[in-house]
């Protein structure tokens, strides 16, 4: 992770080279020529840590001088970081008038500024020390001839080869070997690439190995062969491993043929002939496309099967074919497998001694159902005394103990992230700051690493899109688990496997990257060099030796002693959960704050400093009590991210001369008759998304304005709720209440609106808009209390992009549905709930490509339309609250062919 300290540090520098030249910051020439020597050295130094940071396990002398590299590191960040806040306070408080700080340099400066000039020639030291020891210890031939996998990857690769021959057990794969011996069989005439994925460990190679020998695929091919490919790849090796295994000796001397012949040797064996090629634990797009050449398409029924841990390389290697991935083991398989690695007879476990049975369960729960730790364990145990002692000393230790065996699991999982690109190293590591079984925020954890500086812009893509790149990337790589997606597909929230977070924290402790405190343990605990914590639940207490943590995020804390001095150079400070009664004002002096999350602290009070933090990006004020709301917070020029109360209404009249040009995202602001949209929201016009409640209409035509100025906008949810709300049931007539009070503003019209994929409408709607008023790409609509009175379907059926559909309460009051044929040509799911609807009618080839349908708390509706039964496309039928006899009709037709029914609660 070297590499990423020395690139983010680099960006650091050439900010401060720019911001100086610009006059912001005092012009010291020599000081500038020190840290230009500085950013010198280092970028030369960037290219060899690239090769030496994967070696560190293969060498202690690597790994000790990348060590010292990144401390050095570390030192210049806090260096310069402490620096400007030091500068900036001085500023703050006046030293000089602004008359003589134009031309002059003032006392204060000038002593920071020969102080940072003593301390960046100690790091010129420091650096001209690490690049000689590269040479002196030889560290820069190290390596040369082999690959950067290390010992680790080389000792797994022998001991797959050796035992390709073994059959594993396979608990827990049964049906997972039924599918895959089916799409091997059966199936299209084309050259098809099976592909299983799964996370490090998960049985990807049990599985091959059990298709590959135990079935009777064999006797429906012509030849066959297994081989390991590895990270480790070398092509030459794996064609000559892969030409004997087919040929034997008839097909020549493989030492002596080039990589393209002996791709054109087993291409010319296997033309004609029907084979089986199982290429297992691939790697990447590069490691198939060296080997692919030598695989003819015959169209007779080839097949090749493909164990990876990512999921990108099984779709390059054949795009026309599903992946499968392997699920963790549940409780029960668990239990079978583990009983099986202690040798114990499973049909006699009831008879087992009760301390057994419990405690090896529990030691089962730390290995989270992942089928390498429960071999790793069971082995392990098989080796002790069968008594609760031993048992008991092996769970206290558990993860010391598995990390000593020989077959470690750790050594598995290590190569994932060793694979890994820099910039995604400090990404994986940074879930270790949150507490075991977490399921955490998608779109929290992206803004957190834009914050941290981890993501690294692509072009004029926002970094907030490259940070969904980058999980996305982590996810495909089985890296972390998708916790939910939303109805659009997108991540929702996200988790990490237990060991996965144990190697996390393993590494990241040993490289200062995070450490946490448990508990009432005390801040003292924790390393000096610490530049991340998080406090998994106790008081937040934050003592002195914590002066260059940059992130502290808080889980089930309650607040005790919480002094921002104490931490002047963070840059994250997420307090989410955490009970707080006030908020220092000393919170201004945070000058490199850039996310700060009060969610859910329940505060009543913010301090104006908050307009001193200039750098902020992202202010969460969700679920809090905060009123008034400082003026100061429109004064944040660098704002990007702003939440306000979705609980409380905070009715906001920002100045006019609200100046946040660089805000993208604007969520629960109220809107009332004393709001001014002209005096400053309306400026507001490069937002990307935007929600809005409250009195719509007492400012209808000004928000008509701003909404079709903001050409950017792609999400925009509209809550037409007054200030004093009431409640209005499904059934009462719309005639009974004040329409205007809940209405949409009329005329707002989306056709210019390109960007717009998600429209949410919480409102009376008079009449739906016609097609060409709709954004023309729109992907998600909801609407809800739209009380349509005509059917919506014959217009929102021509949207061409549209993927969901959500019909929600008093959306639509009549009593019939028509969707005609042709309509809704992309549509994936669809959502009725809390409508009147009696009748609903599918014409034939309408809704062809619908994968979901959620239908809750219509009860009037008595059966499923007959037009579903023709949709092969549908796969989960979900109900919520609806009649006993409509679940008993939905049940029979679900038997027919095609979907699985689901409860759900009526939300």
């Amino acid at each position: 992770m070297a590499e990423q300290v020395v690139i983010l540090l680099l960006d650091k520098i050439a900010d401060y080279l720019i911001e100086g030249a610009a006059g912001l910051w005092p012009k010291d020439l020599k000081l500038r020529d020190q840290i230009e020597w500085v950013e010198g050295e280092l970028r030369r130094m960037q290219c060899f840590i690239k090769d030496v940071d994967s070696r560190q396990d293969a060498d202690e002398r690597v790994k000790n001088w990348v060590a010292d590299l990144r401390e050095v590191a570390y030192d210049t960040d806090d260096i310069l970081d402490s620096f400007v806040y030091s500068l900036v306070q001085g500023q703050q408080r006046g030293v000089l008038v602004t008359f003589l700080k134009r031309y002059f340099l003032s006392f204060n400066e000038l002593i920071l500024c020969r102080k940072l000039n003593d301390q960046i020639k100690r790091i010129r030291i420091r650096l001209q020390e690490i690049s000689d020891r590269k040479s002196t210890y030889g560290i820069g031939n190290i390596g040369i001839g082999t690959e950067g996998a290390g010992f680790a990857a080389s000792r797994l690769q022998e001991r797959r080869r050796s035992s390709v021959h073994v059959c594993e057990d396979i608990v827990g794969l049964v049906e997972d070997v039924k599918i895959i011996e089916s799409q091997l069989i059966h199936g299209e005439s084309r050259r098809c690439v099976v592909s299983v994925v799964g996370m490090a460990g998960i049985g990807k190679t049990t599985l091959a190995k059990r298709v590959y020998l135990k079935s009777d695929l064999k006797e429906h091919v012509d030849c066959c062969a297994f081989v390991y490919v590895s990270q480790n790849f070398r092509a030459r090796e794996i064609l000559q491993e892969l030409g004997k295994k087919l040929m034997g000796n008839v097909g020549g001397d493989f030492g002596r043929a080039s990589n393209e012949e002996l791709r054109e040797i087993i291409s010319s064996f296997l033309e004609s002939k029907r084979y089986l090629i199982v290429l297992d634990d691939l790697w990447n797009f590069a490691d198939w496309d060296d080997l692919k050449a030598a695989f003819p398409e015959e169209k007779n029924g080839s097949r090749i099967l493909l164990t990876t841990r990512f999921k990108d390389v099984a779709l390059y290697a054949d795009s026309k074919s599903t992946p499968h991935e392997l699920c963790l083991m549940n409780d029960e398989d668990c239990w079978k497998l583990f009983s099986k690695m202690v040798q114990l007879d499973r049909e006699s476990s009831a008879s087992l001694p009760p301390w057994a049975e419990e405690l090896g369960k529990q030691m089962l729960r730390r290995c989270g159902g992942l089928p390498l730790a429960i071999v790793v364990l069971g082995g392990l145990l098989s080796r002790k005394d069968a008594t609760f002692n031993e048992w008991q000393k092996v769970f206290q230790s558990m993860h010391w103990q598995l990390r000593q065996e020989p077959m470690q699991y750790g050594d598995v999982l290590a190569l994932s992230y060793m694979d890994l690109p820099h910039y995604l190293k400090s990404c994986f590591l940074y879930f270790g700051l949150f507490p075991e079984d977490f399921e955490i925020s998608a779109r929290r954890l992206m803004l957190l690493w834009v914050a941290e500086g981890f993501v690294l812009p692509r072009g004029q893509q926002p970094l907030e899109d490259v940070a969904e790149d980058y999980l996305e990337e982590l996810i495909g790589r089985n890296m972390v688990q998708v916790a939910k997606r939303k109805s659009n597909g997108r991540i929702k929230a996200c988790r990490i496997h237990d060991l996965l977070r144990d190697l996390s924290i393993s590494i990241a402790k040993e490289e200062h990257f995070l450490d946490f405190i448990h508990g009432d343990v005390n801040a003292d605990s924790v390393t000096t060099r610490c530049r991340r914590l998080g406090i998994h639940s106790g008081e937040i207490s934050i003592t002195e030796n914590t002066p260059k943590v940059r992130s502290l995020l808080c889980f089930d804390s309650v607040e005790s002693n919480f002094k921002p001095r104490k931490v002047k150079l963070l840059r994250v400070l997420d307090l989410e959960g955490a009970y707080l009664t006030q908020l220092d004002s000393e919170i201004g002096n945070l000058i490199h704050l850039r996310y700060l999350s009060l969610r859910e602290t329940w505060l009543k009070r913010f301090p104006s400093t908050i307009g001193y933090l200039e750098k902020l990006q992202t202010l969460d004020l969700r679920s809090t009590l905060i009123s008034p709301i400082p003026l100061a917070i429109w004064k944040l020029l660098n704002l990007r991210f702003l939440y306000f109360n979705e609980l409380k209404e905070m009715v906001v009249d920002p100045p006019k001369d609200a100046a946040l040009t660089h805000l993208q995202t604007l969520q629960g602001l109220c809107i009332s008759q004393k709001s001014r949209i002209e005096n400053g929201l309306d400026k507001l016009t490069n937002i990307r998304e935007l929600e809005l409640h409250g009195e719509l209409y007492a400012q209808e035509a000004a928000l008509e304005k701003w909404i079709l100025n903001s050409k950017n906008l792609e999400c925009l949810k509209l809550h037409a709720n007054p200030v004093t709300a009431f409640v209005v049931d499904a059934h009462t007539k719309i005639q009974d209440f004040d329409r205007t009070r809940l209405s949409i503003p009329k005329s707002t019209m989306f056709a210019d609106h390109f960007f717009l994929s998600k429209l949410h409408l919480d409102g009376y709607i008079k009449k739906l808009y016609d097609v060409e008023h709709f954004p023309p790409n729109l992907e998600e609509l909801s609407l809800k209390d739209s009380y349509l009175m005509e059917d919506p379907m014959p217009k929102l059926e021509k949207l061409q992009n549209l993927r969901v559909l959500k019909l929600k309460q008093c959306a639509y009051v009549g009593k019939e549905l028509v969707c005609s044929s042709g309509g809704f040509p992309q549509l994936h799911l669809l959502k009725l709930s809390f409508l009147t609807l009696q009748t609903w009618r599918i014409e034939e080839g309408s809704l062809c490509n619908l994968k979901q349908l959620e239908i809750v708390e219509c009860k009037q509706l008595k059966i499923l339309p007959r037009g579903l039964h023709p949709l092969t496309s549908l796969k989960d039928l979900r109900l919520g609250y609806m009649p006993h006899e409509f679940a008993l009709k939905a049940r029979d037709r679900a038997g027919e062919n095609w979907y699985r029914i689901h409860r759900v609660p009526p939300l």
